[in-house]
């Protein structure tokens, strides 16, 4: 399992999501909230994993299956282009990527539903949702698009929306 999905982020987290994350996962599973006994040698070693994690997450090593810088930042100007409208301009972008990871299958599962390919858009959302299946963003989006299967079209703002 790679750093981002034992922190529940996506790779194109920032600073602040991860360590937003890495402090919430802490409170959870720090060993002095579990008694002696198996249960605290269970929290010890995923609180070592946690801490792991955040620190591939900060430097940036955690990639396994993820994308790389640029990838990156070619997935935030996805999403911008997006969440302006120029829905071409991103496909044919998203289409220059080797590697898809969940980010990619979300994005461009978000990109059908805007053009109203709703059935493309939920095998996307999907692959997704399983690449990552802590990721309520992506669990959100595919409940959303599969709920509109079968629904006149409208506009998709809810979850596809600027909004993250």
């Amino acid at each position: 399992m790679n750093a981002h999905d034992v922190l529940n982020i996506p790779v194109t987290a920032t600073r602040a999501e991860i360590r937003k994350a890495y402090r919430e996962l802490a409170r959870r599973w720090h060993p002095d909230r579990f008694m002696e006994g198996p249960e605290r040698d269970w929290a010890n070693d995923k609180m070592a994993e946690i801490n792991a994690a955040y620190r591939e997450c900060l430097n940036g090593t955690g990639r396994q299956g993820s994308p790389e810088d640029a990838d990156r930042e070619k997935l935030l100007k996805v999403q911008q282009l997006i969440d302006d409208g120029n829905y071409l301009s991103a496909r044919q972008m998203l289409m220059g990527f080797s590697t898809r990871c969940a980010e990619w299958n979300y994005l461009f599962g978000a990109l059908l539903v805007r053009m109203s390919e709703v059935d493309k858009a939920l095998i996307y959302l999907s692959i997704a949702t399983h690449q990552n299946p802590d990721n309520l963003k992506y669990a959100r989006a595919f409940t959303e698009a599969r709920s509109m299967q079968n629904r006149p079209i409208r506009k998709f703002a809810s979850v596809f929306g600027r909004k993250r």
